[in-house]
């Protein structure tokens, strides 16, 4: 099956609005949260499928207008089914001037036998902020399909007023790789990535480096700035759950920070 979702914002009498949005089966776009409480716009995207099937196809295109904010979360975890030729996701996202973008999602969830190839590109304007996680299991690990899917391909590119600043390219192939290995998965189950852009996240890594002297139980962390004003934050563990709420964890952490910072940022 295709299936597209499109989403634009924009800001109006100083709040961020949705201006336009196309979705088709399975999914659904509908608001989360208050928008009568929060400046920011708060959106889910939903789907009546139980998860990915083979030969899917999903193309995600987002646009926030200049200084427009936009939270997006997923519904559930992204389930990916058994297949034998394969399902893609492209996800395109453009982020304005002074504007700023969210997408945090449930973690993947590759079956036995699944095959998947995502795409992101992002395209930050300048003063646009930017927080992006993902995380990757190694499958069913209650059913004991650990490690068992056939590939999972994911590449994320992070453009900066037009210039390639980031790429993260990851090739899973358990059938071929010692996944479970040093360099790769290192005994745990699942991997959680976290990229917070913004002109603040040198600022707030100087943070990160007193808060996070010790370690965090269950979890194995560790994060540097991969590219000018880019924090990168990766995590391994056995929990989705658990990985889920230390990336929202960050997240917040990274928000609170900018919230913070910004009467300073406006007086100068």
């Amino acid at each position: 099956m295709d299936s597209a979702i499109k989403i634009s914002v924009c800001v109006e009498e100083g709040k961020s609005v949705l201006k336009d949005s196309f979705y088709n089966m399975p999914y659904k776009i509908v608001p989360y949260g208050s928008q009568r409480e929060n400046q920011h716009l708060e959106l889910i995207i939903m789907s009546s499928s139980p998860g990915i099937m083979d030969e899917d196809h999903l193309k995600i295109d987002i646009e926030v207008g200049d200084e427009a904010e936009l939270h997006l979360y997923s519904q559930s975890y992204n389930k990916l089914h058994p297949m034998k030729t394969g399902a893609t996701q492209h996800t395109d996202v453009k982020v304005g001037k002074d504007a700023f973008f969210q997408y945090i999602p449930y973690p993947i969830t590759p079956f036995k036998d699944s095959i998947f190839h995502t795409v992101n590109q992002v395209h930050l304007e300048k003063g646009a902020s930017l927080l992006w996680g993902d995380i990757i299991c190694a499958g069913r690990v209650s059913r004991e399909e650990i490690f068992q899917f056939e590939k999972l391909h994911s590449t994320t590119k992070i453009f900066r007023e037009g210039k390639i600043v980031y790429v993260d390219n990851q090739v899973l192939k358990p059938k071929e790789q010692p996944i479970d290995k040093m360099l790769f998965h290192e005994g745990y189950t699942h991997q959680g990535t976290l990229v917070f852009a913004s002109d603040l996240a040198a600022e707030f890594k100087k943070e990160l480096d007193e808060i996070f002297r010790g370690e965090y139980e269950d979890i194995t962390f560790g994060f540097t700035m991969c590219a000018d004003q880019m924090v990168l934050v990766r995590a391994l563990g056995n929990n989705g759950d658990l990985l889920y709420n230390f990336l929202k964890t960050v997240a917040s952490m990274c928000t609170d920070f900018m919230e913070h910072k910004k009467p300073v940022a406006e007086l100068t």
